[in-house]
C-alpha cells in the first residue's frame, strides 16, 4: 500500500505542530493536529483530560480518534503519547510516512520551560521529563520510518528534508 500522508512523531516541544503546520502548506495537504481535534470532539483540552479523567481517559481518546481518521493526503501530528498505542501506530506506519522528529533532552527541556508538569504529558508526574524521553526515545526510533535530527535545523529545513523524503518514497 502506498503512503499517501505523514505523521510526525516525537517528545513534547519537539516541533510536531508547528512543522506540521508548514509542511502541510508546502504539499497542500491537510494538517491534523490530535490535540485540537480532541478539544473539538469533546470541548475539552488534552491537558484537563490528563488531570481531570486521567492519563488512561486520554490514551484511549488519542488511540480511538487515530484510528478514525482518514489520513490521505494529511500531515498528522498526534500527541507524543501516541506511540504508546501499538494499534495507532501500526496503522500509522501502514497508511502514513512517519516521521521521528528528534532532539536532544535539553532542547526539549528549553522548548517546554517550566510550566511542563501542567501540560497533560502523558507519563511526567511519575517519571519525570528525563524518564520520559528514555522511555520514549526507543519506541520513536522503532515506529519511525525516517528520523530527522532536528538540533541545529530551521523549521524550513526540517520541512525540506521531510517533504524530499517523502516525495522520493512516493515515486
Amino acid at each position: 500500500m502506498k503512503r499517501t500522508g505523514i505523521t510526525l512523531i516525537g517528545m513534547p516541544g519537539s516541533g510536531k505542530s508547528t512543522i506540521g503546520k508548514l509542511l502541510s502548506k508546502r504539499l497542500s495537504f491537510r494538517f491534523i493536529d490530535l490535540d485540537l481535534f480532541i478539544k473539538e470532539k469533546g470541548g475539552e483540552s488534552h491537558d484537563t483530560i490528563a488531570n481531570v479523567q486521567g492519563e488512561s481517559a486520554l490514551l484511549g481518546l488519542e488511540e480511538k480518534y487515530a484510528l478514525a481518521l482518514d489520513l490521505d493526503r494529511a500531515v498528522f501530528s498526534p500527541g507524543g503519547s501516541i506511540i504508546y498505542s501499538k494499534k495507532a501506530m501500526e496503522k500509522l506506519r501502514k497508511e502514513t510516512a512517519v516521521f521521528y522528529l528528534e532532539l536532544p533532552i535539553e532542547e526539549i527541556e528549553r522548548r517546554l520551560g517550566d510550566g511542563v508538569y501542567e501540560r497533560g504529558i502523558v507519563g511526567i508526574k511519575e517519571k519525570g521529563l528525563s524518564g520520559l524521553f528514555r522511555e520514549r526515545t526507543p519506541l520513536c526510533a522503532a515506529y519511525a520510518h525516517h528520523a530527522i535530527v532536528c538540533r541545529g535545523l530551521r523549521e524550513n529545513e526540517i520541512v525540506s528534508r521531510i517533504a524530499d523524503l517523502f516525495d522520493s518514497s512516493a515515486q
